[in-house]
């Protein structure tokens, strides 16, 4: 109870444009925990196979990869509240026609459409956040951002489990019925955009005085290639299997769509508490052996799903592979954003997203056709084997990087001191 209260006490004394764009996570994962749910489920119920559906996906994914570095590049550069608010506005527009329109080239291309402004939202949202924070603050915020989006999709995946259910489909999932879903869904957007409008740039925000598309003003940092290398070998991980867990659920364990909207959101649940005691983790034992750590744990869980015969096992073992492979999130990007000047950060989570997104396109499209084959084993062992290696690059890179956890035998600043006390 302690940790909580902390907890809430540093959230409630955050920057008003902190808690617009912890609203806006809120709003935006809402939707996002819908289509989860139900866009996969949509294409196969279109009458497409699994290797259409990796096509898609990748496509999504790959469309936002190649917009990161030009979407960091502008995030240093413009004003970032207008860059959000012009790609939130392109995204909602964007949406509409991929849920009215079922053919292939439609889906293909306003996939790409969507993933091009979402690369812009994503990109700006974590330096927006951090020069919003105080660095004492910023664990703290990128938890709570965190925390709010879960909680945000443990309803988005609630609502995509029973929505369609209350539209006549207990028998069977049908595709009009998931398209209406989606496409109600879309309004959120619409909302996450005016809460954008409501947020005040601040004044005096850094920006890089180089031209605005000048390469050679692209220095590349040691620190962000190495942030980049582990953004791509974790997004290798993340695009093996997570992308078609749901189909996973549903084809090889025979899971309803009501089962796997329950067993997401219960998951949801426990990754709150994960993130909640993110930073005093990272007090104890520091942002990157909590990283490190977390993806130790979730690997030999991931198998135990894979081989699971029980649908309660495998339901378990999920619930217990989220919670840790996501918990340490946050502490991540907080310490990524304080080893990044201001002036980049833009640039660098471009390049980081780049990675990310180029190793998970490629990875969710082999998969794709793994799984279209009746393959879901080697999915699963390739996401553990980058995870592994995700956690070894982290701590050879940074591992002495890192100032040491703080410890009540050594001198401490008094605010250090007294959030110890209370947490303990």
């Amino acid at each position: 109870m302690d940790i909580l209260k902390e907890y809430m006490r540093t959230i409630r004394g955050f920057h008003r444009n902190v808690k617009l764009l912890l609203l806006r996570s809120f709003i935006i994962c809402l939707y996002t925990g819908i289509y989860g749910i139900l866009f996969n489920l949509y294409i196969l119920n279109l009458g497409y196979g699994a290797d259409f559906l990796g096509l898609v996906l990748s496509a999504h994914v790959l469309a936002s990869s190649a917009m990161s570095i030009p979407a960091g590049i502008l995030c240093d550069r413009f004003d970032k509240k207008k860059l959000m608010v012009v790609a939130g506005m392109c995204s909602t527009l964007a949406a509409v026609p991929l849920y009215v329109i079922p053919s292939a080239w439609s889906l293909l291309l306003f996939s790409i459409v969507g993933g091009i402004f979402v690369s812009i939202s994503s990109v700006v949202l974590t330096p927006m956040l951090a020069e919003n924070c105080t660095k004492e603050d910023t664990v703290h915020v990128f938890s709570a951002n965190s925390s709010i989006s879960w909680i945000a999709s443990i309803l988005g995946c609630a609502m995509g489990g029973i929505v369609p259910g209350m539209l006549g489909t207990f028998a069977g999932v049908k595709a009009d019925s998931l398209r209406l879903t989606l496409l109600s869904a879309v309004v959120l957007l619409a909302m996450g955009l005016v809460v954008t409008l409501m947020i005040e740039e601040r004044k005096g925000a850094p920006k890089s005085r180089c031209a605005l598309f000048s390469l050679k003003s692209l220095k590349l940092s040691p620190d962000v290639l190495k942030f980049a290398l582990t953004s791509l070998t974790f997004g290798a991980a993340s695009g093996m299997i997570v992308p078609y867990f749901n189909v996973y659920f549903t084809q090889s364990l025979h899971m309803s769509v009501l089962d796997v909207g329950l067993i997401s959101a219960v998951a949801g649940v426990i990754m709150i508490g994960g993130f909640i005691i993110t930073p005093y983790l990272t007090l104890k034992i520091g942002k990157i052996r909590a990283a490190c750590a977390s993806k130790l744990i979730a690997a030999p869980l991931l198998m135990l799903m894979a081989f699971a015969q029980s649908v309660l096992l495998a339901a378990g073992a999920y619930v217990a592979y989220m919670f840790f492979i996501n918990m340490a999130g946050p502490a991540t990007t907080s310490f990524q954003m304080e080893q990044i000047r201001r002036e980049e950060q833009g640039f660098a989570v471009g390049m980081m997203m780049t990675g990310n997104y180029i190793a998970v396109s490629l990875s969710t499209y082999v998969s794709g056709l793994l799984i279209a084959g009746g393959n879901y084993l080697l999915p699963f062992i390739g996401t553990c084997t980058f995870y592994l290696i995700t956690a070894a690059l982290l701590y050879y890179y940074f591992k002495d990087v890192e100032q040491r956890p703080l410890r009540l035998s050594t001198p401490i600043p008094r605010a250090a001191y007294t959030a110890i006390v209370d947490l303990e």
